[in-house]
């Protein structure tokens, strides 16, 4: 009886241990099945945020005195601004016993095709020594925020983003500080020690280019400048405008100015004054800028000066048409932004570009410089940005 008692008391005592390590093993399984809900729960939760923040609200979703349920789960998410373009969601997922919390950062991009220093929808090719960097103009002058690296490697901010519906391509010693994203199913080739600092994945779709609205006013025939000459706030349509050399022609905006052919010659400069509005150039046909020639407000913010190129210079064999005139030539400056949707650009040595410039294709010769001004995104955006994911990761759950 005894040895019987003893095999009982040893079966009991395997039966109770067998029963706690299928009740710790049931727990153990519950837990982990709690943890995994909680955080789909989080993911939700973020997608709710993304949601709301794609309609104009704050991403805020529920508090964490006043969760949101959702099947028997529990969830909420904080949204906190980082810089201006920047938000952070940090959502908190309950179920049960178990708990997670996940993060999400992303960047608000407006709606604007004023997004990137330099893009050619077919093509862009940067020669070697070619530099596109960013600056602000909110913040003052390029050279003011031109404080990083040192020689012909100096740059301000790195926002200097470049793009194409194309290829993209760098030579030997080209410099971008920013991405580089060509369009779908193409490539950004980089050779030698050119260099990107940014992405250079390519677009998931391509940039639509908009249609040009020629305003219509009454012609005024040709106008040369030889004197140093103003216009009043106005709109002008010239046949040719040209601007002498060593002349400058001030504009006070607001204006629109539609020539057929626009053509600034050696030494000359077209001014400017934003006090009351910017400027907007419209030119059909032919421009051309010479040597040394530059275009830019008093205050040197791209915003002031709009340039609108119907120029189509690409020989169409199907088409007997004249093909028109598009230069750009060494030492040359503009401060404005440029749209030249017909136009094959070619940028000459020494060029410089404050602001952005879009055209059919785009060749960007040695030693010319683009600086993109950020600026131009919120002040040229409509309507409620889209957002890009910039990182997620799972974070320690606090109960």
């Amino acid at each position: 009886m005894v040895l019987m008692l003893l095999a009982v008391l040893a079966l009991a005592a395997m039966t109770a241990g067998l029963l706690c390590m299928n009740l710790g093993s049931s727990k153990e399984e519950r837990g982990s099945k709690e943890g995994i809900h909680a955080s789909y729960v989080c993911q939700a939760g973020l997608s709710q945020a993304m949601y709301q923040m794609q309609r104009g609200l704050s991403g805020n979703v529920g508090t964490h005195a006043a969760p949101v349920t959702w099947a028997g789960s529990q969830y909420w998410v904080q949204a906190t601004a980082v810089t201006a373009e920047v938000t952070r969601l940090v959502a908190t997922g309950i179920d049960g016993r178990g708990g997670a919390t996940q993060e999400l950062d992303v960047r608000a991009v407006p709606h604007t095709i004023w997004q990137y220093g330099a893009f050619g929808r077919e093509w862009l090719h940067m020669d070697s020594n070619a530099r596109v960097d960013s600056y602000n103009s909110t913040l003052g002058t390029y050279a003011a925020q031109a404080v990083n690296g040192g020689g012909s490697n100096r740059y301000a901010l790195s926002n200097g983003d470049i793009g194409s519906n194309g290829d993209i391509g760098l030579d030997q010693n080209a410099q971008v500080w920013g991405d580089a994203i060509a369009g779908p199913s193409h490539a950004t080739t980089v050779l030698g020690n050119a260099q990107i600092t940014g992405s250079t994945t390519p677009a998931s779709q391509q940039v639509d280019f908009p249609a040009i609205n020629v305003p219509s006013y009454t012609p005024l025939g040709n106008r040369t400048i030889t004197s140093n000459t103003t216009f009043a706030t106005g709109n002008y349509n010239f046949t040719n405008l040209t601007i002498n050399a060593s002349k400058t022609l001030t504009i006070n905006g607001p204006a629109n100015i539609v020539c057929s052919n626009l053509e600034l010659k050696s030494n000359s400069a077209v001014t400017i004054n934003p006090t009351n509005g910017p400027v907007t150039f419209y030119v059909i046909d032919n421009f051309i800028l010479n040597q040394n020639a530059i275009v830019a407000s008093t205050t040197y913010a791209p915003l002031d000066v709009r340039i609108n190129l119907l120029s189509d210079n690409v020989i169409n064999p199907e088409v007997n048409v004249q093909i028109d005139q598009v230069d750009f030539l060494s030492n040359t400056a503009v401060y404005g932004t440029i749209f030249a949707p017909n136009a094959r650009v070619t940028l000459n040595s020494n060029f410089q570009m404050y602001g952005s410039l879009l055209a059919r294709s785009l060749d960007i010769h040695s030693n010319a410089r683009f600086h993109f001004d950020e600026a131009l995104l919120n002040a040229t955006a409509n309507g409620i940005p889209t957002y890009e994911t910039l990182c997620w990761r799972e974070l320690k759950y606090q109960p």
